[in-house]
């Protein structure tokens, strides 16, 4: 009886596993972590914080990200993207299996701006939301997570 018993966790540990291995993401080193939370935008320019909580609830799988169309990267708990753009209209998505979420910001120079990015439990794939956040609350939310880096580059 212990066999049965012990037999039928090797496949909920080996989903675990696949799980939390498919949320690796490639982290920016600490000091440009660090340099990223002064929360700044450069002259001439607009930023944009895209982050991620490191809620426990959904937060094993990783988040693809696009900008304007474009692979941007993906998310984990706990972490943030960085993007300092010129003006204009920008495009964030995000999608699953089970759902979507599409943001709109108009980026003004000298402007910071935050999205904040969640993961929740669905049916197979789980759900993706995304709503823009205030600076306070953003900026509270982010000095929690770590940077990553991204594969779009703004012009």
């Amino acid at each position: 009886m212990t066999l049965k018993k012990f037999l039928w966790f090797i496949p909920i540990i080996t989903i675990i596993y696949f799980i939390t291995a498919c949320a690796s993401t490639s982290k920016a080193p600490e000091a440009k972590s660090t340099e990223a939370k002064l929360f700044q935008a450069p002259s001439g320019k607009g930023t944009v914080f895209l982050y991620r909580t490191g809620r426990a609830v959904g937060a094993a799988g990783q988040l693809a990200v696009k900008i304007n169309s474009i692979d941007a990267g993906g998310t984990g708990p706990g972490t943030f993207f960085r993007w300092d753009f010129n003006p204009g209209t920008y495009t964030f998505s995000s999608s699953t299996g089970e759902s979507s979420a599409v943001i709109q910001i108009d980026v003004k120079e000298g402007q910071v701006y935050f999205i904040r990015q969640d993961a929740r439990l669905g049916i197979d794939n789980g759900r993706v939301t995304m709503k823009e956040v205030d600076q306070n609350k953003g900026e509270g939310e982010v000095k929690n997570c770590k940077l990553l880096v991204s594969s779009y580059i703004p012009e």
